[in-house]
């Protein structure tokens, strides 16, 4: 193709979900084209004929950009590839422009009138396939795309609707390479969630972000007809992953717990399906910074019993090295120095630290006021409380909250 629009383009829309394919469009099409889904469901074989038969004979001198409906609701994106000595086509797709729940899959197979057999896997497949709830963005790129590849002006663009074939005949019942084709998806979709759950059990949320942004992990619960009770359902069971991960990043079951309840309630409050990656990303990075600051992985059994102590008494203006290893059955000394050893840190200086971390948090999404979120941090002297707070972040709080909102005096 030696063409870096096109391979850029290709390289872009494969990362987002969509498979891009170049075709001599003179030739029988491939039966992968549509991922599978003739070959799976029809006794004939899929042929260019039954697809893209009415585009026009000049598509490639034209300059056409066709997008594509098929009678499967599936969409397609076709352009021609300039400067080449056959006519070949860039297809990108199928792709779906309709969340795909079961009351949208059910509504093809009645339509087609697909044997009941087949339900399963027009329902798998449909939950495979990418979903783009903004068209506009899509076919902005493509435009642009076409004005530096064509020239402005020099390109035009069509929409077509594929004919209504002849009566199809389909199978009673999914083939058995199907049913592997769809064992092989959910092997490859667990194996996924195993690289995301590794990724945050370490902190790494750029890992995290980059395997769960993966199409095979995102695919759409298609067991409500609601859209945004589906997406809803997809992120409640994300956010059990993500607790589960980030307790295989040894975090103590009580911040587990607190951020678990904090997402669900942020799950159930969405008022939109277009809230669905904000709030994805949101949760995985919560759980990320929460292994950051809170894993107790790495220490000595004893060590992690006193961290977690640490976390569950820090708004406790009575936690001390005394009080901690009376609590523990600990001797005082021996405390200090393994705390010293494991941390590199005094058993008050790691102290500090933790109650500034949970005030700038407090500070970023509470509307408290600094003497509530001193007292609620475990310090009830606000002069002390400035002064380790400056000591840590360079400001006073009061400047730390101003700053974070704006605000100049």
């Amino acid at each position: 193709m030696q063409n870096p629009f096109l391979e850029f383009t290709k390289s872009y829309f494969d990362k987002i979900g969509i498979p891009a394919h170049i075709v001599d469009i003179r030739e029988p099409i491939s039966q992968e084209l549509d991922r599978g889904l003739r070959k799976t469901i029809l006794h004939q074989d899929f042929s260019k004929s039954t697809l893209f038969e009415d585009i026009s004979k000049n598509f490639s001198q034209d300059h056409i950009i066709y997008y594509f409906e098929d009678n499967y609701s599936l969409r397609y994106i076709l352009l021609s590839v300039p400067d080449q000595e056959i006519p070949l086509a860039m297809v990108l797709g199928p792709y779906i422009v309709e969340s795909p729940g079961i009351q949208k899959t059910q509504e093809i197979c009645r339509k087609h009138n697909i044997p009941q057999g087949l339900w399963p896997f027009i329902n798998q497949y449909f939950s495979a396939i990418t979903y783009i709830d903004n068209i506009s963005m899509l076919e902005s790129y493509v435009e642009t795309l076409a004005e530096t590849i064509y020239g402005i002006g020099s390109f035009r663009i069509e929409y077509l609707s594929q004919r209504n074939p002849e009566k199809e005949s389909f199978l009673d019942s999914a083939s058995s390479t199907s049913n592997e084709d769809t064992m092989q998806q959910l092997e490859y979709r667990y194996n996924l969630e195993e690289k995301i759950m590794d990724a945050i059990a370490s902190g790494d949320f750029d890992k995290a972000m980059h395997y769960s942004a993966d199409n095979a992990f995102n695919s759409v619960d298609n067991r409500s007809s609601n859209t945004l009770r589906s997406r809803k359902n997809n992120l409640f069971a994300f956010n059990t992953v993500c607790r589960k991960a980030a307790e295989r990043g040894k975090v103590h079951p009580i911040h587990l717990d607190e951020m678990s309840r904090r997402m669900a309630i942020k799950i159930e409050n969405m008022k939109s399906p277009a809230e669905n990656k904000d709030v994805h990303r949101e949760i995985l990075k919560k759980y990320c910074l929460l292994v950051q600051q809170q894993s107790t992985a790495g220490y000595s059994p004893v060590m992690q019993k006193i961290l977690n102590h640490i976390s569950q008494k820090l708004s406790d203006p009575e936690l001390t090295l005394q009080e901690t290893a009376e609590d523990l059955g600990l001797n005082k000394s021996y405390l200090a120095s393994l705390f010293k050893k494991e941390t590199g840190s005094t058993f008050t200086g790691f102290v500090n630290k933790k109650r500034v971390e949970r005030a700038i948090f407090l500070l970023n999404t509470a509307d408290y006021s600094v003497h509530t979120i001193a007292s609620i941090c475990g310090m009830n002297d606000m002069t002390y409380f400035n002064r380790i707070f400056k000591k840590e972040k360079g400001m006073t709080p009061t400047q730390y909250r101003n700053m974070i909102r704006g605000v100049i005096l």
